[in-house]
């Protein structure tokens, strides 16, 4: 098959020499006498600008490019920790950071593309094969990479990557490589303090596979931790999941459809408006993987660890549970929209963080006081209207809002007119440029009021949040607290308008990175 991949247009006449001795290039980078990993990134994208650019080798390219993929892996890594703890949208480091991340992995994978085009441009072909394997894996991973800074800065991957991720895993195919395990990379990969997965992965459709899913579990709902969590997760799971040509099946659940002639990630078999083409679409079935998942989570949900390490004792056991439930849905049966949204314009105010809307509820319950007074205070931000929902509603960051949005974040809204703010939680986010910024917010409650809750076994005190009961849809009372500080089966006295009740609570309902909901019963 005739590979069109994105590449760079090639120079006749380079104005640099690329080096491409091994030792030589190895030596250099030893050499680098910065730590700034902004330096160090902006050295290595300019040698391998330098490399891409001009006609080498592919035996050449290959070690070349092999000498630079370790420190690259590196230096993203500790790029990442600054786009990775961004709130949204992000900050102007975080941002230079996301570029410098998202070029390395696009030059590298230029790189291995230029190489394997090459290989197969050759007459004589005897014997390329390993080479061929060798150049498709490493162009794979640096795609897979690229679309993960995407992902964890919430921008949508360039299109691109899902063409070449499909045309290289069908030229597996059709050369026969695409099981063949490649353990040479994987000893060249050996885990880091701050990835686990990569060494795991060692074959090319495995490598595929794992980009195929990582789209699939929507990391625009997931925080940056957990879709970094997700990718570790996965590689040690991800032989579980299958491709196969197209076949009939009434049980579609835990079946998608691959476009291997299109620009797109897969998608749900039973969100097929069309039949599938036998000749330029393949299936993926997650069906093992996620009976293999499920078996983790009942393993956590007992206190025990899954025996393969994916989860150590390290981890925040609570936090992957969670996780976990939501993989198991992504990858089974896909979500299905419960009701239809409708455009609307309109604006809203908005406050974020349950500290913030803890005194914005103090304040509401406070007669004298005037709303503009209240809006002073709570410093509202404005977010434009774009659709809304019977249980949510989609915004659009004003460019004067604050900067301090979250996946999983607790957040209050209310229009120009109304008095109550409404509760919600941010589900998913959209970056563009500009600080242009689009969240999901599923909305829990139509007001919340301010409340104490005492532990009488700690004799501690925190401020609380008390959403109301909502008898249309047999929503119990349930009250909203920071992550962490109470668990079921605990006892408080609740103080809500000067009047203490015992309460019970019974059941964790939600739980995000940042507040934990409980239902709760009075004693």
């Amino acid at each position: 098959m005739a590979l069109n991949l994105n590449i760079p247009i090639l120079v006749e006449h380079p104005v640099f020499i690329a080096e491409t001795r091994p030792q030589k290039i190895r030596l250099l980078l030893q050499e680098t006498h910065t730590q700034n990993p902004l330096e160090i990134a902006a050295h290595l994208l300019s040698e391998l600008e330098i490399l891409n650019r001009q006609k080498i080798s592919p035996t050449q390219r290959l070690l070349a490019l092999d000498c630079y993929q370790a420190l690259i892996k590196q230096t993203v890594d500790v790029l990442a920790e600054s786009y990775t703890h961004s709130m949204l949208p992000l900050h102007e480091q975080a941002k230079t950071a996301t570029i410098a991340a998202e070029n390395l992995w696009q030059e590298l994978g230029y790189g291995y593309k230029l190489a394997l085009i090459d290989i197969q441009n050759q007459l004589i072909k005897l014997g390329t094969d390993k080479s061929s394997a060798h150049a498709i894996q490493r162009a794979i991973q640096a795609l897979s990479e690229q679309a993960l800074v995407n992902y964890q800065t919430y921008q949508i991957p360039p299109a691109f990557i899902w063409s070449d991720l499909h045309q290289l895993y069908l030229y597996a195919v059709q050369l026969g490589l695409h099981h063949n395990q490649n353990h040479e990379d994987a000893a060249k990969s050996a885990p880091t303090e701050t990835d686990t997965h990569a060494h795991l992965v060692n074959s090319i459709e495995d490598a595929y596979k794992h980009a195929m899913l990582i789209s699939l579990a929507q990391p625009q709902h997931l925080t940056q931790k957990d879709i970094k969590r997700v990718a570790s997760y996965l590689a040690y799971h991800v032989q579980q999941a299958r491709i196969t040509a197209i076949e009939k099946s009434d049980n579609t659940p835990g079946v998608f459809i691959i476009g291997l002639n299109s620009s797109a990630p897969p998608t749900p078999y039973t969100k097929q408006k069309n039949a599938p083409n036998p000749v330029s679409d393949i299936l993926l079935h997650t069906i093992d993987l996620v009976r293999e998942s499920h078996q983790d989570l009942n393993r956590l949900q007992n206190n025990l660890l899954p025996s393969n390490g994916s989860i150590t004792a390290e981890d925040n056991l609570q936090e992957y549970i969670v996780l976990l439930t939501y993989l198991i849905k992504n990858w089974g049966l896909a979500p299905k929209r419960i009701f239809t949204r409708a455009t609307k314009n309109g604006e809203v105010e908005l406050i974020a963080g349950i500290e913030a809307i803890q005194k914005s509820a103090l304040h509401a319950m406070t007669d004298h006081m005037t709303r503009n007074q209240m809006a002073a205070h709570s410093a509202p931000s404005r977010w434009k209207v774009l659709n809304m929902s019977a249980n949510g509603i989609s915004i659009r960051r004003h460019h004067t809002a604050e900067k301090n949005i979250t996946i999983g974040e607790l957040i209050a809204v209310r229009a120009k007119n109304e008095m109550h703010w409404a509760i919600g939680l941010v589900r998913w986010a959209n970056c563009g440029t500009r600080d242009r910024l689009d969240i999901g917010v599923q909305l829990i409650a139509p007001s919340a009021t301010n409340a104490i809750a005492h532990t009488l076994e700690h004799n501690a005190s925190h401020g609380v949040l008390l959403l109301p009961e909502i008898l249309t849809i047999k929503q119990p009372a349930t009250i909203i607290t920071p992550t962490g500080l109470y668990q079921p089966g605990q006892k408080c006295m609740m103080t809500h308008d000067n009047i203490k009740t015992h309460i019970l609570l019974t059941k964790v309902i939600e739980r995000t990175h940042a507040i934990e909901r409980f239902e709760f019963t009075t004693q």
